[in-house]
């Protein structure tokens, strides 16, 4: 089944209706290549795009497809392509000439794991370990160092998209094929497991025997005679019984070879709704439905959750994926942590803004100081002209943990003084309201204010740890 041109380009209108002048220059970009069991291939020109187009557009691209083709969508692809022709270019005017960095000498390629593509940097020591993942790398690293342990097979990763599960899985690959070259190792993404599975039944459905043949061949030489399978996002085989059928098969003969079996999914097995016997997947359920001979596998497997990166994983993130980026020398630190402070969801979105700085810097030639880091990515409603005293106390309070009457009550103990100070520093900073106003929201007349500020200010001269976390709540306020 293809799109044919109207629905196409209605899918694009709706994502460009969303969307501002640089992502329309993205989407100038995008090409459509098909569908195929329900995914949809879009091809883009470079890297760059194509992290853009994921972690700013994914949602709406996916919400979009859903509406045009309805229970046709499963989900939807990039890839790169060979550009042929020139690429749209992007309507934005240098202001300093580009420098050319001279061509990295050409690398020996090492062998690489069978199935799909696989990320060179996607390894155990690229990957930044925090709380909230620490569990999952532990995990895939012993997996990896000791692939016959039946205590970890089969082995499931799981969590919401961009929080690093494709990482550690093609870690636990990379490893596998440095570390033990007699190994047979194949790492596939579920649709192409999907694609693999589905063309030797149409085929034989088809009664066309001799191709069936080839792909059945094909199909054995791959995933039987593997040593280490590894599947990313199972879950995408919800709309195939067969599939998942198949897929039950494979994990219960690997596991009784002691061959170890790694997956990945966007959820944990108790998520999952179970599929009667006989009962095919609907089309209208919002939750993956897996029939029992695979669900079974999964309940009974090692699964360890990633989540969302806390402050200190953002900080270690961005500081490992910015070290391209020409951040002014004594302010690289310090930008670090203004990137870090707001809460991203996920690892692809700290990738598309720290992509945009590069393509500012790159396209505008924007100086990346902290000032003009600053400029690019304050939130317009938090511009100063529509900071108000009660989203700056209330921000605050919820940092210190203490309810908003507080601020504004007589309490004079450091549980209270200390977040009103902030709060009135804040006020001040941030707004143009003066000395009384601010003294109204926390029952305070203006000289009490002034000696507030004053007394936090020298609080922080001598308290460093009060004084960084003052700061870390600007950077809040501001982003």
């Amino acid at each position: 089944m293809n799109l044919s041109a109207s629905p196409w380009q209605s899918v694009l209108d709706y994502v460009r209706s969303q969307c501002n002048d640089f992502g329309m220059a993205i989407l100038d970009t995008v090409s459509y290549e098909g569908m195929e069991d329900g995914i949809v291939c879009l091809s883009v020109p470079d890297k760059f795009r194509e992290t853009w187009l994921d972690s700013h557009y994914g949602s709406l691209l996916r919400k979009a497809f859903a509406s045009v083709m309805g229970s046709a969508f499963v989900d939807y692809r990039v890839i790169l392509r060979a550009v042929s022709a020139p690429v749209p270019e992007m309507k934005f005017t240098p202001a300093k000439p580009v420098v050319k960095r001279p061509a990295a000498p050409a690398r020996p390629r090492k062998n690489r794991a069978l199935g799909s593509p696989m990320y060179a940097r996607y390894t155990f020591d690229n990957f930044v370990v925090g709380s909230c993942n620490s569990t999952a790398y532990k995990a895939c690293l012993a997996a990896a160092e000791n692939p016959g342990d039946k205590g970890m097979n089969p082995l499931l990763v799981f969590g919401a998209s961009g929080l690093g599960k494709t990482h550690l899985l093609q870690a636990v690959a990379a490893k596998l094929v440095q570390d033990r070259p007699e190994y047979r190792v194949v790492y596939r993404q579920a649709y192409d497991f999907l694609r693999d599975t589905v063309s030797v039944f149409e085929a034989a459905k088809a009664k066309n025997w001799e191709l069936r043949d080839k792909l059945a061949e094909r199909f054995q030489q791959l995933y039987s005679e593997c040593d280490v399978l590894v599947i990313d996002d199972i879950q995408l085989l919800k709309k195939s019984v067969y599939c998942q059928e198949f897929l039950a098969k494979t994990i219960n003969k690997m596991r009784n070879e002691g061959k170890l079996v790694l997956l990945s999914s966007d959820r944990k097995p108790a998520s999952f709704k179970r599929l009667a016997e006989g009962a095919r997947p609907s089309n209208d359920s919002d939750v993956a439905e897996l029939t029992s001979a695979l669900l079974n596998h999964l309940e009974n497997c090692v699964a360890v959750g990633v989540d969302q990166p806390d402050l200190n994983t953002r900080m270690g993130v961005i500081r490992q994926k910015s070290e391209r980026l020409p951040f002014a020398s004594e302010d690289r630190e310090e930008i670090c942590r203004f990137l870090s402070i707001p809460p991203r969801a996920n690892v692809r979105l700290i990738e598309g803004m720290l992509n945009w700085l590069d393509a500012m810097h790159s396209l505008n030639g924007v100086e990346l100081s902290l000032y003009c880091v600053k400029q690019l990515l304050v939130s317009p409603q938090n511009d100063g002209a529509t900071l108000t005293l009660k989203n700056i106390s209330e921000t605050v309070a919820a940092s210190f943990n203490v309810d908003m009457v507080v601020l504004s009550s007589k309490r004079q103990d450091r549980g209270a003084s200390i977040p009103r100070k902030v709060a009135m520093f804040l006020c001040r900073e941030l707004t143009s309201e003066t000395e009384i106003e601010v003294g109204k929201i926390f029952n305070r007349d203006y000289s009490t204010v002034i000696a507030a500020i004053r007394s936090l200010v020298s609080m922080m001269e001598s308290d460093a740890a009060l004084a960084r976390r003052v700061q870390d709540l600007r950077y809040m306020l501001e982003t």
